[in-house]
Protein backbone atom coordinates (compact mmCIF):
# COMPACT_ATOMS: atom_id res chain seq x y z
CA UNK A 1 0.00 0.00 0.00
CA UNK A 2 1.70 3.23 -1.07
CA UNK A 3 1.91 5.90 1.64
CA UNK A 4 1.40 9.37 0.61
CA UNK A 5 2.80 12.04 2.88
CA UNK A 6 0.90 15.44 4.01
CA UNK A 7 3.12 17.97 1.59
CA UNK A 8 2.19 15.95 -1.31
CA UNK A 9 -1.40 15.95 -0.01
CA UNK A 10 -1.11 19.74 0.26
CA UNK A 11 0.08 19.73 -3.77
CA UNK A 12 -2.24 17.40 -4.78
CA UNK A 13 -5.08 20.16 -3.66
CA UNK A 14 -3.73 23.35 -4.41
CA UNK A 15 -3.20 21.22 -8.45
CA UNK A 16 -6.64 21.32 -8.69
CA UNK A 17 -6.90 25.07 -7.89
CA UNK A 18 -6.18 27.93 -5.24
CA UNK A 19 -6.21 31.47 -4.76
CA UNK A 20 -3.36 33.80 -4.33
CA UNK A 21 -3.91 37.32 -3.15
CA UNK A 22 -0.99 39.21 -5.37
CA UNK A 23 -1.35 42.24 -3.24
CA UNK A 24 -1.76 40.37 -0.03
CA UNK A 25 1.15 38.26 -0.53
CA UNK A 26 3.86 41.13 -2.43
CA UNK A 27 2.73 43.01 1.51
CA UNK A 28 3.51 39.66 3.70
CA UNK A 29 6.89 39.43 1.61
CA UNK A 30 7.42 42.96 2.26
CA UNK A 31 6.51 43.17 6.10
CA UNK A 32 8.68 39.85 6.27
CA UNK A 33 11.65 41.59 4.65
CA UNK A 34 10.83 44.76 7.04
CA UNK A 35 12.01 42.23 9.85
CA UNK A 36 15.47 41.72 8.74
CA UNK A 37 16.46 44.46 6.48
CA UNK A 38 20.04 44.97 7.57
CA UNK A 39 20.37 41.02 7.23
CA UNK A 40 19.19 40.56 4.11
CA UNK A 41 20.65 43.66 2.54
CA UNK A 42 23.80 42.38 3.63
CA UNK A 43 23.27 39.13 2.47
CA UNK A 44 22.06 40.29 -0.95
CA UNK A 45 25.42 41.79 -0.91
CA UNK A 46 26.94 38.41 -1.34
CA UNK A 47 24.13 37.31 -3.74
CA UNK A 48 25.20 40.14 -6.20
CA UNK A 49 28.61 38.45 -6.23
CA UNK A 50 27.35 35.30 -7.31
CA UNK A 51 24.74 36.09 -9.33
CA UNK A 52 26.79 38.63 -11.29
CA UNK A 53 29.36 36.25 -12.85
CA UNK A 54 27.12 32.77 -14.95
CA UNK A 55 29.57 30.43 -13.91
CA UNK A 56 29.04 31.11 -10.27
CA UNK A 57 25.04 32.19 -10.57
CA UNK A 58 24.61 28.54 -11.77
CA UNK A 59 26.39 26.54 -9.47
CA UNK A 60 26.01 28.37 -6.23
CA UNK A 61 23.00 29.91 -6.87
CA UNK A 62 20.93 27.23 -5.89
CA UNK A 63 22.10 27.05 -1.94
CA UNK A 64 22.22 30.97 -2.20
CA UNK A 65 18.41 30.68 -3.36
CA UNK A 66 18.04 28.47 -0.06
CA UNK A 67 19.76 30.71 2.02
CA UNK A 68 17.26 33.64 1.25
CA UNK A 69 14.50 31.43 2.22
CA UNK A 70 15.86 30.10 5.06
CA UNK A 71 16.39 33.38 6.30
CA UNK A 72 12.86 34.29 5.50
CA UNK A 73 11.43 31.77 7.56
CA UNK A 74 13.70 32.70 10.31
CA UNK A 75 12.36 36.51 9.87
CA UNK A 76 8.77 35.74 9.49
CA UNK A 77 8.69 33.80 12.77
CA UNK A 78 10.21 36.75 14.97
CA UNK A 79 13.55 34.62 15.20
CA UNK A 80 17.07 36.36 14.86
CA UNK A 81 19.09 35.74 11.97
CA UNK A 82 22.56 35.02 12.17
CA UNK A 83 25.90 35.41 9.89
CA UNK A 84 25.78 31.57 10.12
CA UNK A 85 22.63 31.68 8.17
CA UNK A 86 23.99 33.50 5.15
CA UNK A 87 25.27 29.85 4.46
CA UNK A 88 22.78 27.53 5.49
CA UNK A 89 21.93 26.81 1.73
CA UNK A 90 24.75 24.84 1.63
CA UNK A 91 24.14 22.14 4.09
CA UNK A 92 22.13 21.05 0.70
CA UNK A 93 24.36 21.93 -1.88
CA UNK A 94 24.62 19.08 -3.63
CA UNK A 95 21.01 19.10 -4.21
CA UNK A 96 20.47 22.40 -4.89
CA UNK A 97 23.25 22.59 -7.46
CA UNK A 98 21.94 20.04 -9.24
CA UNK A 99 18.64 21.69 -9.32
CA UNK A 100 19.81 24.59 -10.65
CA UNK A 101 21.43 23.03 -13.28
CA UNK A 102 18.54 20.79 -13.98
CA UNK A 103 16.19 23.92 -14.03
CA UNK A 104 19.28 25.75 -16.34
CA UNK A 105 18.92 23.08 -19.48
CA UNK A 106 14.97 22.89 -19.43
CA UNK A 107 14.75 26.72 -18.99
CA UNK A 108 17.25 27.05 -22.10
CA UNK A 109 15.75 24.30 -24.27
CA UNK A 110 12.12 25.85 -24.16
CA UNK A 111 14.13 29.29 -25.25
CA UNK A 112 15.65 27.92 -27.88
CA UNK A 113 12.20 25.92 -28.59
CA UNK A 114 10.07 29.20 -28.65
CA UNK A 115 10.22 31.78 -25.77
CA UNK A 116 7.33 30.98 -24.65
CA UNK A 117 8.27 27.93 -23.05
CA UNK A 118 11.09 28.89 -21.95
CA UNK A 119 9.01 31.88 -19.33
CA UNK A 120 6.22 28.76 -18.46
CA UNK A 121 9.20 26.68 -17.04
CA UNK A 122 10.80 29.38 -15.24
CA UNK A 123 7.84 29.94 -14.07
CA UNK A 124 6.48 26.69 -13.01
CA UNK A 125 9.80 25.60 -11.25
CA UNK A 126 9.94 28.81 -9.02
CA UNK A 127 8.97 26.85 -5.59
CA UNK A 128 11.49 24.03 -6.55
CA UNK A 129 14.39 25.10 -4.30
CA UNK A 130 11.45 25.48 -1.42
CA UNK A 131 10.50 21.22 -1.86
CA UNK A 132 14.66 20.55 -1.44
CA UNK A 133 15.48 23.21 1.59
CA UNK A 134 11.91 22.59 3.67
CA UNK A 135 10.80 19.47 2.92
CA UNK A 136 14.30 17.00 1.65
CA UNK A 137 13.14 16.52 -1.75
CA UNK A 138 15.02 15.25 -4.82
CA UNK A 139 15.90 17.68 -7.54
CA UNK A 140 13.38 16.08 -10.00
CA UNK A 141 10.60 15.59 -7.81
CA UNK A 142 10.91 19.09 -6.21
CA UNK A 143 10.65 20.27 -10.04
CA UNK A 144 7.65 18.39 -10.30
CA UNK A 145 5.90 19.28 -6.90
CA UNK A 146 6.41 22.84 -8.37
CA UNK A 147 5.06 22.32 -11.72
CA UNK A 148 1.78 20.57 -10.05
CA UNK A 149 1.53 23.56 -7.72
CA UNK A 150 1.60 26.57 -10.22
CA UNK A 151 -0.46 24.31 -12.31
CA UNK A 152 -3.44 24.91 -9.58
CA UNK A 153 -3.24 28.99 -10.80
CA UNK A 154 -0.65 29.72 -13.46
CA UNK A 155 -2.02 32.88 -14.03
CA UNK A 156 -1.23 34.44 -10.87
CA UNK A 157 1.64 32.37 -10.51
CA UNK A 158 2.94 34.52 -13.76
CA UNK A 159 1.44 37.89 -12.74
CA UNK A 160 4.14 37.63 -9.53
CA UNK A 161 6.58 36.31 -11.51
CA UNK A 162 6.06 39.22 -13.91
CA UNK A 163 5.86 42.14 -11.31
CA UNK A 164 8.77 41.10 -9.16
CA UNK A 165 10.95 40.62 -12.61
CA UNK A 166 9.41 44.26 -13.45
CA UNK A 167 10.64 45.22 -9.34
CA UNK A 168 13.88 44.00 -9.99
CA UNK A 169 14.64 45.59 -13.36
CA UNK A 170 13.76 49.11 -11.34
CA UNK A 171 16.25 48.06 -8.64
CA UNK A 172 19.05 47.38 -11.34
CA UNK A 173 17.79 50.84 -13.11
CA UNK A 174 18.83 52.47 -9.72
CA UNK A 175 22.85 52.66 -10.28
CA UNK A 176 22.45 48.68 -9.83
CA UNK A 177 22.17 49.30 -5.85
CA UNK A 178 18.42 49.14 -5.55
CA UNK A 179 18.61 45.13 -6.34
CA UNK A 180 19.78 44.95 -2.82
CA UNK A 181 16.71 45.84 -1.73
CA UNK A 182 14.87 43.96 -4.30
CA UNK A 183 16.19 40.84 -4.33
CA UNK A 184 15.74 40.01 -0.99
CA UNK A 185 12.41 41.21 -1.24
CA UNK A 186 11.30 39.23 -4.19
CA UNK A 187 12.49 35.84 -2.14
CA UNK A 188 10.62 37.34 0.81
CA UNK A 189 7.75 37.44 -1.37
CA UNK A 190 7.86 34.22 -3.65
CA UNK A 191 8.70 32.27 0.39
CA UNK A 192 5.50 34.27 1.36
CA UNK A 193 3.32 32.44 -1.55
CA UNK A 194 4.59 29.47 -1.27
CA UNK A 195 3.51 29.33 2.58
CA UNK A 196 0.25 30.73 1.63
CA UNK A 197 -0.47 27.72 -0.85
CA UNK A 198 0.74 24.61 1.28
CA UNK A 199 2.45 26.32 4.19
CA UNK A 200 6.22 25.45 5.70
CA UNK A 201 7.32 22.55 7.85
CA UNK A 202 9.37 23.57 10.90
Amino acid sequence: MEVVSNIDKQVEEASRGFSLSIESTLQVGFNIFRKAPSEFIVFSVLGAIIFSNPLSGLLLGGPAMASYFHMAQLASRGQQIEISDFFRGFDKAGSLIKLSLLIFLIVLLGLMMLIIPGIYFAVSYVFSHLFIWFYDKDPSEAIRLSRKIVSGNFGQILLLFLILAGINLLGLMALGLGILLTMPFSFCVVYAAFEDIIGISN
